[in-house]
């Protein structure tokens, strides 16, 4: 079927407007974060450590009441943003199924899990700064990388199943070409399980999650529904792609470089900044809106380069996966239907891919297997 009627005038210009406003969106979110950093700095964060340690003299519950404090504030000011973009924009481009009270529960429970996830670092990372004054930026750092570590492991087993449902695979023969993919790659799986994504939203996705032992393939019923066998094994062989290269630990290479120099700057100016900001010393809670900024900045500055490099193991976990199961018109059918079910630009923007998106476009991913069918034809 040509691009041309596949991808129709009226179809890539609803995939525009949808990115566009999503891409807007996600500008407003990080813009309103900035102002709401800087508006703590100018005196409201001080206010709250205040009030805090005007009620308690324990620094642990010092910083839990302060995080509860401004994280409730942030959650009032934020919350017109995460509802049209989680639930109002998903149903306005006919993408979403769910139900409001069904979305708010989701959010609530990020709520909930972002909070305990969050509260537990600081604490931690604040115990360090008392404790470690010359050297607490350094056990930062690892402190963080072994918690992601520890989140990409236990991902798969505590945290989706809160939003997702689960259940093993039931189709034998799609789950035994799969196994066997796997095998090939040498890669260890504990199951393939059926991914409960149709009750939210029509999209489709596949994924290859877990870390050692609770690694396993979840595939979204969306996925299993719309797509032929061939297809789903050539996204599974995607995503096995990512892990015969290395790319998760090369990824985490980088992240671990990123977070070295994000803590290694958030010392110099909480050293450098304390008196400036009316700080009692590094050890103020009053200053963790500094350490959000400098990691904020870091990640905005280096994002077009980290998603280059995103891009670029994604383009070689494609030809990992042509290579893998010979199957280009497969492939070619499978980014295409992706492109329909997810309402994804066919071709978008060089700029705006090159600052915001992970992934290459459907043009590229097609044309780069178009190619492997004409060399191996």
């Amino acid at each position: 079927m040509e691009k041309e009627i596949l991808f129709s005038e009226q179809r890539q210009k609803k995939a525009k407007r949808y990115n566009k406003t999503a891409r807007w969106l996600s500008i407003s979110e990080f813009a309103l974060g900035i102002f709401f950093l800087f508006l703590l700095l100018s005196g409201l964060s001080h206010r709250v450590r205040d009030f805090v340690t005007g009620l308690f003299s324990s620094p642990w519950t010092v910083i839990l009441l302060y995080l509860l404090i401004v994280g409730m504030m942030y959650e009032i000011i934020s919350f017109p943003l995460s509802l049209y973009g989680g639930f109002s924009l998903e149903h306005k481009f006919d993408l979403s199924k769910q139900k409001f009270k069904s979305w708010l529960s989701d959010h609530l429970k990020s709520l909930i899990l972002s909070f305990v996830l969050s509260l537990a670092l600081v604490e931690l990372l604040y115990f360090l700064i008392r404790n470690f004054p010359s050297s607490w930026w350094f056990m930062s750092a690892l402190v963080f990388i072994l918690f992601s570590v520890v989140l990409a492991k236990i991902f798969p087993l505590l945290i989706l199943p809160l939003f997702y449902k689960f259940k093993p695979l039931e189709d034998e023969d799609l789950k035994n070409r799969l196994v066997g993919l796997a095998k090939e790659t040498k890669s260890k799986i504990i199951g393939v399980f059926k991914w409960g994504l149709s009750e939210k939203t029509k999209k489709a996705n596949a994924a290859f999650t877990g870390w050692g032992k609770t690694r396993r393939i979840i595939l979204s019923d969306t996925l299993l529904k719309n797509f032929e066998p061939d297809e789903i094994e050539t996204i599974f062989a995607h995503e096995l792609g990512h892990w015969a290269k290395k790319h998760l630990w090369k990824g985490m290479g980088l992240q671990i470089l990123l977070s070295f120099l994000g803590w290694w700057v958030a010392f110099r100016l909480l050293n450098s900044l304390s008196g400036y900001f009316k700080l009692y010393g590094v050890y103020d809670i009053a200053g963790l809106p500094l350490i959000i900024l400098v990691f904020s900045v870091i990640s905005f500055l280096f994002l077009p380069w980290v998603n280059f490099y995103s891009r670029k193991k994604e383009l070689e976990a494609d030809l990992f996966a042509l290579n893998l199961t010979k199957k280009p018109k497969a492939f070619i059918s499978a980014i295409e239907k992706l492109t329909e079910k997810n309402l994804a630009e066919y071709e978008p923007n060089k700029i705006i891919q090159f600052i915001f998106h992970s992934h290459p476009s459907p043009a590229q991913r097609i044309k780069l297997a178009q190619n492997f069918e004409r060399g191996s034809g």
